[in-house]
This record gives structure tokens, sequence and C-alpha cells, in this order.
């Protein structure tokens, strides 16, 4: 048998304890994140834009759309989406810019704003975009002035100026809603 007591035993198991609480190392300091603000980036009439994810339901390819005869030319028709139709909007246009091409990069938001079934035409979508979302600038001089109005803001990455289109406000304008030719 041993000659070591189990009240000595556990004393030793005490002490050993003690001594590995004072060498271990401390839990590394905890630091806060900057908060992250992420948004779908895509490009329209060359410019880079971002909107929130709130506002948009899906990214689709470019659909095949039924005309609607007596609407304005920006409204380039209708698409059956999964058995919901959706008007579809040439973004561009409605800006007067040039209309969307019709190659493999445009895609079409579903946007995801109240009542609406709209898809927007869009040159390209680049992905998902982040930023600190504490180093938001405000300065939008730069952008197209027909966007302005829907700009709510804009952060700056790598040199590009990312303007912050709002859909909402898109939706809630008398002349988005005013389709009649």
């Amino acid at each position: 048998m041993s000659d070591i007591s189990q009240d000595s035993a556990f004393a030793l198991l005490v002490r050993m304890q003690e001594e590995a609480r004072l060498r271990a190392p401390g839990l590394p300091e905890q630091t806060q994140a900057a908060p992250l603000w992420t948004g779908l980036g895509l490009r329209l009439a060359g410019l880079p834009l971002l909107v929130s994810l709130d506002q948009i339901a899906e990214v689709l390819v470019r659909p095949d759309v039924t005309p609607v005869p007596g609407t304005k030319r920006w409204v380039k028709g209708i698409a059956n989406v999964r058995g919901i139709l959706v008007t579809v909007i040439d973004l561009a246009e409605y800006f007067g810019k040039p209309p969307v091409p019709a190659d493999d990069r445009a895609r079409m938001l579903v946007i995801n704003v109240g009542e609406f079934s709209t898809g927007l035409l869009v040159d390209e979508v680049l992905g998902l975009k982040h930023f600190d979302a504490e180093q938001d600038r405000r300065d939008i001089a730069g952008l197209d002035n027909a966007l302005l109005m829907h700009v709510q803001a804009a952060f700056m990455q790598d040199g590009v100026l990312w303007g912050v289109f709002d859909l909402r406000s898109l939706t809630e304008s008398l002349t988005f809603k005013h389709v009649a030719a």
C-alpha cells in the first residue's frame, strides 16, 4: 500500500490545481469587432451600387418577357416566376440610360418591398459586399444625378464609391408607379 493518506493526496491535488491556475496563460483580451454592413453589389449603367439584402427577394437570370401594350418603354413586360406574374422594369432605361444589354451578365432583382411584384433588370450582379458600418461615407457627389434621389448613403472600398440604392424610395416614387404610356 501507499504511504500517502487520502487527506494528503487530496491536499496534493488541490496544491497542483492552484499551481496550474497560477501558471496558466490568461484568456485573450476580448475586442469589439466593427459592425459590418452587407449589401448586394450590382452594376447599373456603369455605376457600382449596393442594395440592402432585406429589399431583395431573389436574383434571377434575365427571364423571357411578354410585352404589355400601352406601357412606358422601360416597362419590358411581365414574366412568369414560378407561377407569379412579375412586372419587369429595365432600371437603366427608367433613369434615361441605354437599356440593360441582353447578355449573360444581365440579372433581374425581384424586389421585396411592400406589395410590389416587380423585377428590376440590372447590368450585372457582383455578389455580396461587406463594409465597415462605422466608415459610412456620405459624399455621393460623384454619382449620376438621376440616381441620387434614391441613393441614401455610400461606402468607399478599394477606391470605388458604392452608392447604397434604396428600393423603397424607388417604389414610392410617383414616376415609378405611373407605367402607362
